[in-house]
């Protein structure tokens, strides 16, 4: 059987069968893709639909590979290993990163959550939230398949327990976050208590409005991503009013936008959102 090898897909290797890995799996789909496609042709906005989701996914797929706006890398050339350190592979609305594990995990988890940040806030500033979910399993990902445990747990993870517009960890992952914590002297200093939130379900999920304070000590917050990011929730509080089920997704981002405030001196009342006037509220029939 002839394989397909790809020089810099890390999980190809030029004369050998595909193999599985021991890897960092993600799977990340757009939250309501079915239900905005039907109403967008309900209501002949679809062209317009096409386009913005496009641009969304062409801008925020260049924030996951490290692009500037004109497609060049970020990060100079790996001049050691000629691989990529990770792949990722889309189809439709969903996008699956295995990232091959080389020790304990920590490193690969840390680059997953620093690419997965910058793609979340990119696409929902620009009007689409997503969830997903992280695990640590066998994989192998290719442009043909992706095949093993570890996928199938990332996908379990979001199609189970991500429910709101959030990337959760399956058990595999926050075990191994657990682990990692424990290895600092001080486990609240570790990066890990930036990178992720405990919900109150007890799952854990990414923070991705952590990527506003990539340049803090220099720069400070990105206060204008901030912004844009309390007024596409706020939107979404009000185009869902009457919607309960799917007004509390967006309740949920507004309470997570809010948190996140909470926890920098950096922000103000200015910043969160009054989630109070949004509401659904009762009143007489005349």
């Amino acid at each position: 059987m002839t394989v397909m090898y790809d020089d810099h897909n890390p999980y190809s290797i030029v004369g050998e069968q595909p193999k599985l890995r021991a890897s960092v799996v993600a799977f990340v789909d757009i939250l309501g893709y079915k239900a905005l496609i039907s109403e967008s042709h309900q209501n002949g906005s679809a062209p317009s639909l096409l386009i913005r989701l496009h641009e969304a996914l062409s801008a925020a797929s260049r924030r996951l590979n490290n692009l500037d706006e004109d497609g060049n890398s970020f990060l100079p050339p790996n001049l050691w290993y000629k691989k990529d350190l990770y792949k990722i592979r889309t189809f439709t609305d969903n996008i699956v990163i295995g990232y091959p594990i080389l020790d304990d995990a920590e490193i690969e988890m840390g680059a997953v959550f620093s690419h997965l940040s910058l793609f979340q806030l990119e696409m929902v500033n620009r009007g689409f939230f997503v969830r997903g979910a992280i695990a640590i399993g066998n994989v192998y990902i290719d442009d043909m398949i992706v095949f093993g445990q570890g996928f199938l747990d990332a996908y379990d993870g979001e199609s189970k327990h991500a429910r709101d517009p959030r990337i959760i960890l399956a058990k595999s992952a926050q075990e191994a976050v657990k682990q990692h914590v424990n290895c600092y002297s001080n486990p609240s200093h570790s990066p890990q208590t930036r990178d992720l939130y405990k919900d109150s379900d007890g799952q854990f999920f990414l923070n991705y409005l952590e990527s506003i304070l990539i340049a803090e000590e220099e720069y400070g917050p990105y206060f204008d991503i901030l912004a844009k990011h309390k007024s596409v929730v706020e939107a979404k509080l009000i185009e869902y009013r009457d919607k309960p089920a799917y007004w509390a997704k967006y309740a949920w981002s507004a309470s997570y936008h809010n948190f996140f405030c909470d926890q920098y001196r950096y922000f103000s009342v200015e910043h969160k959102i009054d989630v109070s006037q949004f509401k659904m509220q009762p009143t007489r029939i005349v």
